[in-house]
């Protein structure tokens, strides 16, 4: 009698899927951080005016820094790059100060308000801490070494 292959047949298994370049994947999520950047920026020039009654709410200076802060350092991660993480308070910039311009229609999307003028400034610092937290993030390691 014949021996028996006792082994069940194997379907063939499909090559694993080759990894992402790490530059494309480092571009796309600076892309994608440069765009939430510009969200934000349009989004709190929006809330600028914001009033309950008469009573303006300032909602948007600490929305500004928190965003600023944590979209350079994600940025800075994300990229690998410090000109990374720059990008996104640069375009955050850019964006507040071309909605704080008045058209010439006389429209103005950014007063020129207490709100609208700690917005700008608190945003901008908060944009440059961010930067400078992920340039001293990259420096502090090299310090630490023993000598």
């Amino acid at each position: 009698m014949p021996a028996q292959d006792s082994a069940p047949a194997r379907a063939p298994v499909a090559p694993a899927p080759a990894p992402a370049d790490p530059l494309v994947l480092r571009v796309l999520g600076g892309v994608l951080v440069a765009v939430a950047a510009v969200a934000l920026a349009v989004l709190e020039c929006f809330l600028v005016p914001l009033r309950i009654g008469s009573v303006p709410v300032p909602i948007v200076v600490p929305l500004a820094m928190a965003g600023n802060i944590l979209l350079a350092r994600l940025a800075g991660r994300w990229t690998g790059s410090v000109a990374g993480a720059a990008a996104p308070p640069v375009l955050w910039l850019v964006v507040v100060i071309v909605l704080a311009l008045p058209r010439a229609e006389g429209d103005l999307i950014v007063p020129g308000t207490l709100t609208g003028l700690v917005f700008l400034f608190a945003g901008a610092v908060a944009g440059a801490y961010g930067v400078a937290a992920e340039i001293t993030r990259r420096v502090r390691p090299a310090a630490r070494q023993p000598g």
